[in-house]
């Protein structure tokens, strides 16, 4: 079995939901961390829960919608870790609901612009970091069930989580030939402040974090391309 011990991790979208609990989830573990948020108190929030770790994490606070902002932390967290062995792309949103015809273009550029231009950015810069370095790493994409099932009223938020899904099923197979895996995780509903009411029939995202870092451990001759994880109650499939 392979292990998080020591594993160089970056991590968007650390400061809250299901990016909060695998930072947190990560650091006990044993990896050494770098983690970006857009917020500045859910960052010094986290940051005190897991004081304990402090050596073992570097962060900033910035929208990734900020190429010059994502281009220079990526080259901090590098500096600071010696190199990624993961990359997990978890920044994500759904600012706005509604119609195809009642939503704005400059709110589909948005989410477009975290959703999918993001972790593009990401993909690319630290893809380039791990050839340069020999390092055989893995990059994670948090996408959603959206991708595999259509829902009404959010066709921004879909179209945006679509375009990341058909971009990593192609690079899959462009970095597999440099020995680097990426994996795509499509979380259905998880109760998380990312909705507007509570779900507690809902996966936790503690839970959804244990589930990714398991595929981690995995021996090392196998190689996850997808995971789905639906809570019991979801029957959008």
């Amino acid at each position: 079995m392979n292990s998080i011990e020591n594993k160089r991790i970056l991590l968007t979208g650390a400061t809250s939901g299901i990016g909060r609990s695998l930072a947190k989830q990560l650091l006990e573990k044993g990896a050494k961390l770098a983690i970006c948020g857009r917020s500045s108190e859910k960052m010094e929030s986290l940051l005190q829960e897991v004081e304990a770790y402090s050596s073992q994490v570097y962060s900033e606070t910035f929208s990734v919608t900020d190429e010059d902002a994502n281009l220079q932390f990526i080259e901090a967290a590098d500096n600071f870790l010696g190199g990624i062995d993961i990359l997990i792309n978890c920044a994500g949103l759904n600012s706005a609901r509604g119609t195809l015809n009642e939503i704005k273009t400059e709110e589909l550029d948005f989410m477009m612009s975290v959703n999918f231009r993001a972790p593009f950015i990401f993909m690319k810069e630290v893809f380039n970091r791990m050839q340069s370095k020999e390092i055989k790493g893995t990059i994670v994409n948090i996408l959603s069930t959206v991708c595999l099932f259509s829902n009404e009223n959010i066709g921004a938020y879909t179209a945006s989580k679509v375009a990341l899904d058909g971009l990593t099923k192609v690079f899959r197979k462009e970095a597999r030939r440099k020995g680097v895996n990426v994996l795509s995780v499509y979380p259905g509903g998880v109760d998380t402040a990312f909705r507007t009411a509570d779900r507690p029939d809902y996966m936790s995202a503690d839970s959804v974090a244990q589930a990714i870092i398991t595929t981690f451990q995995y021996p090392k001759d196998v190689m996850p391309h997808e995971l789905v994880l639906r809570p019991e109650v979801e029957e959008n499939f």
